[in-house]
């Protein structure tokens, strides 16, 4: 009797593509949200499992109390960075927007002139170009009252309530976690020999080896590259470089865009300003990001991803139309997981083909 791997040999490859694409899709979308709080539970507890054995061992706690006090060291800790990070990014907000008025100013002037200068260079009447921008600005700030901000409002009840949803959804991990840590070895000890057990595991070692050094790789290329741009600012004596090298590191991350689309036309704007100082920084900053970028990437990747920029594109894209903001993140993890279960049920498969064949001569 055939298994279900010699099954799966015979299926066309694109059919089975589609076959993983719709799985994984249908997962995210109908049972992603119930299963999240306890898939990020088992995490917490894979993580602080050294801490909570060492304490179970060294003090005789119990694992429910072990697990409950390296948990909420963890919590402290991440917190505690996430408050002072938070703290930091609030001021410069604020400041930016006491400032506001004046760098409004500032643009409606250089605009003013820009503007003046494009009449005489397309002999226009004077002021007819700055009144087409002053419309069209208008008609947007116009869009902006009439849509977004009742919306806003309209939504502030359904806002509290997700917020209160939100911290009850912190508690559940939390609980789920702790229990976790408690029962982690009993259930690895009695399921780690099923054979289902196996596959998943095969599965998730696959995932762990891209989708997880994929993430770990971004994620430390992305402080290298918000650190280099906070100093980089400091040296301009920039109030905003910790919010600006943040929101810069960001932009870094996402395929095709990078740290170019700010930097470069800040860079011109310093050129025509003639600070020719600000703009050797600026040009600067970013020639290292993208040489951290460069050297970094295939350093800490490899070829463990084998995902071309443009396919993850693509795959935001694609996660952004299905599932909204959420989406933007959703789209490479599920093509991390598509081609990771693609692979491993192609090698599965393979090797049950193999093990009847060498049963077959050894008959």
């Amino acid at each position: 009797m055939k298994t279900i791997w010699e099954k799966l040999v015979r299926i066309k490859n694109p059919i089975l593509m589609i076959l993983i694409t719709v799985g994984v899709y249908l997962c995210f979308r109908y049972l992603l949200g119930m299963v999240l709080p306890f898939l990020v539970a088992y995490f917490l507890a894979w993580l602080i499992r050294p801490v909570t054995d060492s304490l179970y061992r060294r003090f005789r706690m119990s694992r429910i109390l072990s697990g409950s006090l390296a948990l909420f060291l963890l919590f402290a800790v991440f917190g505690t960075s996430i408050f002072l990070l938070i703290n930091i990014l609030v001021k410069q907000a604020i400041a930016f927007l006491r400032n506001l008025p004046i760098y409004l100013d500032l643009i409606a002037n250089k605009l003013d002139h820009i503007c003046k200068g494009c009449d005489e260079l397309f002999s226009l009447e004077e002021g007819t170009l700055r009144g087409m921008v002053d419309d069209n600005l208008t008609q947007t700030v116009d869009r902006v009252k009439n849509n977004l901000m009742p919306k806003i409002t309209e939504h502030t009840i359904t806002i509290t309530i997700g917020l209160i949803a939100f911290f009850g959804v912190l508690l559940i991990i939390f609980v789920a976690a702790v229990l976790m840590a408690k029962e982690l070895p009993i259930f690895q000890e009695k399921y780690c020999n099923h054979n289902l057990y196996k596959d998943f595991h095969r599965i998730t070692g696959k995932l762990s080896e891209a989708g997880i050094a994929y993430l770990r790789s971004q994620l430390i290329i992305m402080i290298i590259v918000a650190v280099t741009c906070i100093l980089g600012l400091t040296l301009l004596h920039n109030d905003y470089a910790a919010l600006l090298g943040i929101v810069i590191a960001i932009m870094d991350a996402l395929p095709i865009i990078g740290s170019g689309i700010i930097f470069l036309p800040w860079a011109i704007i310093m050129l025509m300003n003639s600070n020719i100082y600000a703009a050797a920084i600026l040009i600067t900053i970013f020639l290292v990001c993208q040489i951290i970028r460069e050297v970094l990437e295939p350093k800490l990747i490899g070829n463990r991803i084998g995902i071309k920029p443009l396919y993850t594109l693509i795959s935001m894209y694609i996660g952004v139309k299905l599932f909204s903001l959420l989406g933007f993140f959703l789209g490479p993890i599920g093509l991390v997981i598509i081609i990771t279960i693609y692979q491993v049920v192609n090698e599965k498969a393979q090797e049950a083909v193999d093990a009847k064949q060498t049963t077959y001569e050894e008959d």
